[in-house]
């Protein structure tokens, strides 16, 4: 369109300086300075046209088209064709679109989502994507120049929050995984029905709300904090149980004692008890007879002894006997 205003706009100018030219010369004199300088006017108006139109149109009709895009050829506002990468010529009146066929980067800031209980989970992704060269043309018809902001970012917005609102808050980010994986399938499986292939699809950043995040860390510091007081009760009850185990080894030492102790009674008791079986044994009246004056003092005079226990001694003899003598007669007496 811009090739036709500026064409008509040289023929206008051109036009009017080669009849301004072309009327000084037929008014002067042939051969005269005048009818000179009106012909020099017309032939200069003639060349200005030409390197007006000439350069205008070469300008226009030709179209550099960069490595790895492509030219949608627009003639009268209709697409016409397609043209290649390298130096690609035109017609003037037409018009030249170029789209990358490269993989292309795009990113996305503030996807908006929801989770299972409804809290809202904001999303920021970046999308690798490409066109396939040959259906460029058609994609510009069918849907246009605009295709990227019709087909692919109101899909993004959509498959995110149809994934999130699977999984309770809490789990999101765990699975962020699983979300990228399946929001990408469904991406590929969308677009590829129009020649765009999703090269990747990468979640950059998984956010949500103030209130969460603080209702998040207050229930992270209440867990520590319920987490250190399980460790001091732990700690108190290891403590008790050392108690109780060193109780129960004193114990065990003080029974063990008292078993030692009772042992030695025993062994006390039994070695009296035959000691005293075998004194009961050696025992006989005439030693327990020579015992018992033995044990007299050396001034007895009188000594009341007991009838009917067979002493052998007459008491008679005893106060008459000196000492030796009572001893000498006791052991006779023994003998016998």
């Amino acid at each position: 369109m811009f090739w036709f205003i500026s064409v008509a706009f040289a023929i206008i100018i051109c036009g009017v300086v080669f009849l301004i030219g072309r009327a000084m010369r037929r008014e002067a004199e042939p051969g005269s300075p005048e009818a000179d300088r009106g012909m020099i006017v017309a032939v200069a108006a003639v060349i200005v046209f030409v390197l007006w139109v000439g350069a205008h149109t070469a300008l226009t009709a030709l179209k550099p088209i960069e490595a790895g895009s492509v030219g949608v050829v627009y003639q009268f506002g209709e697409i016409v064709g397609q043209k290649g990468e390298g130096l690609q010529f035109i017609a003037p009146w037409q018009e030249l679109r170029t789209e990358s066929i490269k993989v292309q980067r795009q990113r996305f800031d503030n996807i908006s989502g929801f989770s299972q209980e409804t809290q809202d989970v904001i999303v920021s992704a970046t999308l690798n994507y490409r066109v396939d060269p040959g259906a460029v043309q058609n994609l510009y018809r069918t849907v246009g120049p605009n295709w990227f902001d019709t087909l692919v970012e109101p899909r993004i917005n959509q498959f995110f929050k149809a994934e999130t609102v699977k999984y309770n808050t809490v789990d999101i980010a765990p699975n962020r995984e699983q979300i990228r994986l399946a929001v990408q399938a469904k991406l590929d499986e969308d677009l590829r029905q129009f020649s765009i292939t999703v090269a990747d699809l990468l979640i950059d950043n998984i956010d949500f709300t103030t209130e969460f995040k603080q209702s998040i860390e207050e229930k992270q510091i209440a867990a520590q904090n319920a987490l250190r007081e399980q460790e001091r009760i732990s700690q108190r009850q290891a403590e008790a149980q050392q108690g109780v185990e060193s109780a129960k080894g004193e114990a065990e030492q003080e029974r063990e004692r008292a078993r030692g102790a009772a042992d030695a009674i025993r062994i006390r008791a039994e070695g009296q008890a035959e000691a005293n079986r075998l004194l009961d044994a050696s025992l006989t009246p005439q030693v327990i007879q020579y015992l018992a004056v033995d044990k007299l003092a050396d001034d007895l005079d009188i000594a009341l002894l007991p009838s009917g226990q067979g002493i052998i001694i007459d008491p008679a003899t005893l106060l008459t006997l000196g000492s030796d003598e009572v001893d000498d007669t006791m052991e006779a007496t023994a003998v016998n």
